[in-house]
């Protein structure tokens, strides 16, 4: 027996997706409270003349309907299988409490091929019947208070008076539809803050849900933003108040459709990091070394980059620039690499470049110092031939970790090159703790004052050795950088400051 042969489209993506024309491919969502309530249907499919057959539909009752014109402009003389009695109205006629009072029927692949135009939709009928009401001064927040992050938005949300509420991000990450609306019962919050995209699915429709709600949906993408957006399978993204952490990124995230984009740097946490910490036993005699806190690669790297290797001849290329002081960054390797930014993860391409070329930029800065450096991270550091310096176990960052940057003579800051202008978390925390800080050059230093960042700044790997001996000792000098450090730190680039940035920029 041969298999049926469906209709095939181009979904929003451009992939291409089988249009199956069946009853069993419909929901029918009923209203249990009205008898004689009306019947919307939510795409009709590719043959909408056998729809009334299939669902017993009276030919004389008006049965309303909303479609995809992106579906209707690829099938061929649909409009004039619509039967007379159907009758095609507006997303904005489909309101929350439209949908609470119709019989609705979504034809299934046309909602998952066209995220765009269902996921509103789809988000009234979900909320549909449900009395919401406003909770003042909250945040929600799609992580754990012990998150990196957690703790630190926490404090400075709380500090401006706004109760944060903590969400668990893979439930509402895969079940949005189940999950927002019974939260939502609880009280409206005034914004969701979702970091990285955690809390929010892959098509969009929690984005919505909370949107038609009257909740601020704000991203935060602390990582960089093309590598993230690798899991995003819809456009809603290009509608949410995006936050990035590098301001490079702003250009290119407009060009390819982001409508609203504004840096939000890291920042220091004061009440965590001031005089906080233990130093652990493994933490002694630091007093004149330059301490490098760090892992080799992030989490699961090798599976996001799953088969993809660099091209060899811009590698090298890469690596001359690297002995050069020069930095080929993400944007360089975009510039080289063709691939498409969005949607798909052929991007990854360009990601793959930017991350090799950043750990070769670290492995040059760590072998430079030789054994004058203690390394707190993985094993993977000491089994490099380049790195002679001692390598001990990883630190736990709110415990151990302000300790050691206190302790350290000098702590080095080495930048990746997948965020060509984006600071670490080092460039706020080390001062935060009264620790001393000389950090590689990047664009993103120039949210400090110039002063302060030429005298612990290097260009080359070769260069550390010459710097690092600058501040080894304890003299006026240093303390005076550090004092200044410390108060520009605590004044303008804590988590309180960058609360309010998001408070404001979301007209809170």
């Amino acid at each position: 027996m041969s298999r049926p042969t469906h209709l095939t489209i181009l979904d929003e993506l451009g992939m291409q997706k089988s249009m199956p024309a069946s009853k069993t491919q419909f929901e029918w969502r009923a209203n249990a409270t009205l008898n004689e309530a009306p019947v919307v249907f939510l795409g009709l499919g590719p043959e909408p003349d056998k729809v009334p057959e299939w669902f017993d539909l009276s030919s004389t009752e008006t049965i309303y309907f909303l479609e995809s014109l992106d579906f209707i402009n690829q099938v061929d003389g649909w409009e004039k299988l619509v039967p007379a009695n159907f009758e095609r109205i507006t997303p904005d006629e489909f309101t929350i409490d439209s949908a609470a009072s119709s019989n609705v029927v979504r034809y299934l692949p046309e909602q998952r091929a066209f995220p765009s135009f269902f996921g509103p939709l789809t988000a009234r009928l979900t909320l549909g019947g449900q009395q919401l009401h406003h909770k003042e001064k909250t945040v929600w927040i799609p992580s754990t208070e012990s998150d990196l992050l957690g703790k630190e938005l926490t404090i400075a949300f709380k500090a401006k008076g706004y109760a944060v509420r903590f969400l668990d991000h893979e439930l509402t990450g895969k079940h949005p539809g189940n999950t927002l609306p019974e939260m939502l019962k609880d009280g409206v919050p005034d914004l969701f803050f979702s970091i990285n995209f955690k809390g929010l699915d892959h098509f969009g429709l929690g984005f919505n849900i909370l949107r038609e709600a009257g909740v601020k949906v704000a991203v935060w993408m602390v990582d960089n933003p093309f590598n993230l957006l690798t899991s995003v399978k819809s456009s809603y993204w290009k509608d949410a108040r995006l936050f990035i952490t590098d301001h490079s990124f702003i250009g290119p995230l407009i060009e390819n459709g982001a409508r609203w984009v504004t840096h939000l740097p890291l920042a220091a946490c004061p009440e965590i990091f001031a005089e906080g910490g233990y130093l652990p036993d493994y933490g002694h005699d630091l007093e004149d070394k330059l301490v490098f806190v760090g892992r080799s690669e992030f989490p699961k790297k090798e599976k996001f980059f799953a088969g993809l290797t660099p091209d060899q001849a811009l590698l090298n290329e890469a690596v001359t620039m690297l002995e050069r002081g020069q930095r080929p960054d993400y944007h360089w390797w975009q510039e080289r690499v063709p691939a498409q930014m969005w949607p798909g993860n052929e991007v990854r391409s360009v990601g793959i470049g930017a991350e090799v070329s950043g750990f070769a930029w670290r492995e040059r800065c760590l072998g430079s110092v030789g054994k004058s450096a203690v390394i707190f991270g993985d094993d993977k550091w000491g089994k490099l031939d380049a790195i002679t310096a001692e390598v001990r176990p990883l630190l736990d960052y709110y415990t151990t970790l302000p300790a050691v940057y206190r302790a350290a003579s000098v702590n080095l800051n080495v930048t990746g090159m997948q965020l060509p202008a984006g600071l670490t978390q080092r460039h706020f925390d080390v001062w935060c703790a009264g620790g001393f800080l000389i950090s590689d050059t990047n664009p993103g230093l120039k949210i400090f004052p110039d002063d302060l960042t030429e005298a612990i700044r290097f260009t080359a790997p070769d260069r550390i050795r010459e710097v690092f001996g600058r501040f080894r000792a304890d003299s006026a000098q240093k303390e005076e950088l550090r004092a200044a450090w410390q108060e520009l730190i605590l004044r303008d680039h804590t988590y309180d400051n960058r609360a309010e940035t998001v408070l404001t920029a979301m007209g809170l």
